[in-house]
């Protein structure tokens, strides 16, 4: 052990020493006995604690992470199609804060980070066919309808996205987008229906000319997001997409797998495109696809 290692550890024993309450290292300050009794009567605590909780401890900030799109595996009929998404965001200030609790609507800055990758599983080396990478910084707002209607609730947001395929030379793809998306959620909660209408509107901005030139003639600059169903049922998803190319549909469907089989956490998921664009590299393609697989957010 060096002499820096040795430093450290005797520096580390030192500070322990210092904050550690008399109690704890009573066998230094008080008899057996006493040290016994005295920290039996004092000490309240439980006798152990799950490793999630100790480790929460010095992880203040998790809270504000949250799931941000599906994430989902999917496998393709066809298994060379198979897709699966990961996403999470992280919201820049947390509720608790006195700055929020003074202006509420700063909250809604966010950070975000989605996955889209293509997993060719029929290939003998089963390579990826193509990731979308797609860190994005945007604003939700709260609900702008709250006190007026009894089971509408509104709300908006923007955002900047970047997206690329992280590869190199005339295999690279990407662009950026800025854009603006309402949502319009519908919920009983007597019955624990709803329906969610998201259209999207955005611009392209510093698009990669030279490998995806034309990529808003098969992208387009418009989207419709449609889901119905109920909260611990069945849920449908539609979305479609409209560009000078053609248009692109992507059809969903989930379900808790814990209403068939207890004590999994999972949705089983259905979905079918037949879409443009639907990856980077092969962005002037159509693809018709059908996938069955699970999902942990829908």
């Amino acid at each position: 052990m060096n002499r820096f290692a040795v430093f450290f550890w005797i520096v580390v024993g030192v500070f322990f020493r210092a904050v550690i309450p008399a109690t704890v290292i009573a066998g230094d300050v008080l008899p057996a006995d006493e040290a016994s009794v005295t920290a039996s009567e004092t000490d309240t605590r439980p006798a152990s604690q799950p490793l999630d909780s100790l480790l929460s401890l010095y992880q203040p900030y998790l809270e504000n992470i949250s799931a941000y799109k599906p994430i989902y595996f999917l496998v393709g009929a066809d298994p060379s199609e198979t897709r699966f998404q990961f996403s999470f965001r992280y919201r820049f200030l947390s509720p608790g804060l006195s700055l929020v609790k003074r202006h509420h609507w700063i909250r809604g800055f966010h950070i975000a980070y989605t996955q889209t990758s293509f997993w060719d599983l029929e290939a003998k080396s089963e390579p990826f066919e193509d990731s979308s990478y797609m860190p994005e910084v945007f604003f939700l707002s709260p609900n702008l309808v709250k006190k007026c209607c009894r089971f509408a609730e509104v709300f908006f947001q923007t955002g900047y996205q970047h997206e690329s395929n992280g590869q190199d030379g005339d295999l690279s793809r990407s662009t950026n987008y800025f854009y603006v998306k309402p949502l319009i959620i519908f919920f009983n909660k007597k019955n624990e229906l709803g329906v969610q209408v998201a259209p999207r509107i955005w611009t392209y901005v510093r698009n990669d000319d030279k490998t995806n030139p034309d990529l808003s003639d098969y992208r387009g600059y418009f989207d419709l997001e449609i889901k119905a169903g109920k909260a611990d049922g069945l849920v449908f998803r539609s979305l479609f997409r409209h560009a000078g190319k053609g248009s692109s549909v992507e059809l969903g469907m989930t379900y808790p797998l814990n209403n068939l089989l207890e004590n999994i956490d999972l949705y089983l998921q259905i979905q079918y495109v037949n879409a443009l664009a639907e990856n980077l590299i092969n962005y002037q393609e159509r693809t018709r696809a059908f996938r069955i697989g699970f999902s942990i957010v829908r």
